[in-house]
């Protein structure tokens, strides 16, 4: 299965690796309500991991770039992130065979502008379908996840990392204890995530 990451992935991708190497995050980086994204972000932490397992195949476009490259930098914080976040989508290029901005159709941009607001998701969604990617996996449950059910008549199932895995795999608790032992429980899992997480944000 191929799956077109939004920026938002790479996003809580940066949040993934500053918690786990003890680094601060500002505010503005993590989500709420916390518990939520926590799920979403344990989920993530698989997903990345489980490639090869799975047979999956992650990707983007060159709209990420452009949305990286056009970071605003306010402080030492957001320029690390910003270098953090570019690194991480050069991962994702060299993961694809074919890459180049897909040139779109003035019909199918005007028929996805009518169901998301966004500018630039509406350039990502459209790069997805023209790439033929299976699956676009996002974070953005304000803007895209909600327009699910009327993205996919256009050939693009829109999930978060967490339904992806549970649609086609395994629940999440599953998962978790099939990796660190029957013992260990999800809810103890997203405990420790948010203590970890809460400790990391700047004050």
């Amino acid at each position: 299965m191929r799956l077109y990451f939004d920026t938002c992935i790479v996003n809580d991708s940066f949040v993934l690796l500053q918690n786990h190497g003890g680094n601060k995050l500002r505010p503005e980086d993590v989500k709420c309500p916390l518990e939520q994204w926590t799920l979403e972000y344990i989920a993530l932490y698989y997903l990345l991991d489980l490639d090869d397992q799975w047979n999956l195949e992650f990707g983007s476009s060159p709209v990420m770039y452009e949305e990286l490259k056009n970071m605003r930098i306010r402080s030492a914080l957001a320029r690390e992130k910003k270098g953090t976040m570019l690194q991480m989508y050069d991962l994702l290029v060299e993961k694809i065979i074919s890459y180049e901005l897909l040139p779109v159709p003035g019909s199918l941009l005007k028929e996805i502008s009518k169901i998301l607001p966004d500018r630039k998701d509406i350039e990502h969604v459209c790069q997805a379908l023209l790439g033929r990617w299976d699956y676009f996996i996002t974070t953005d449950f304000n803007s895209i996840l909600i327009h699910t059910k009327q993205l996919r008549p256009f050939g693009i199932i829109a999930v978060s990392p967490r339904k992806f895995i549970e649609d086609n795999f395994v629940t999440l608790e599953a998962l978790v204890r099939t990796l660190h032992g029957s013992w260990v429980s999800l809810a103890d899992v997203v405990k420790s995530w948010v203590n970890e997480i809460e400790s990391s944000v700047e004050a």
